[in-house]
């Protein structure tokens, strides 16, 4: 008996998982949850020098929001963060090769 070979149609824009925001899911906060904490400590020792702390607070919060849309899904399930990955991938898989052109002679052709 032969197999039958079955061709299933996904609808366009389904989404494979829970997102509590267009684009936002778990993942994508908890990864804005470490970069926050990150910049926390980060701000700290800033704050201890400077002792001023609106400095700080903006500096918090510029890094936390950009890891935010770094992070945050598109409609084709990219975000910034991971084009910048795939960039980074391939320009490190590229090999570059030294060219050198060398002269010809001009008496060589001439005799």
């Amino acid at each position: 008996m032969e197999e039958e070979k079955y061709q299933v149609q996904i609808p366009a824009n389904v989404k494979t998982r829970t997102e509590l925001i267009n684009g936002i899911g778990i993942k994508e906060l908890i990864t804005t949850a470490i970069a926050g904490g990150i910049s926390i400590f980060i701000a700290i020792p800033i704050y201890l020098i400077s002792q001023n702390y609106l400095v700080c607070l903006i500096l918090v919060g510029i890094i936390t929001g950009f890891t935010f849309i770094a992070v945050m899904k598109d409609k084709n399930n990219s975000c910034i963060a991971g084009l910048l990955m795939n960039i980074y991938k391939y320009l490190k898989g590229q090999k570059y090769f030294k060219y050198v052109v060398k002269e010809k002679d001009t008496n060589e052709y001439v005799r």
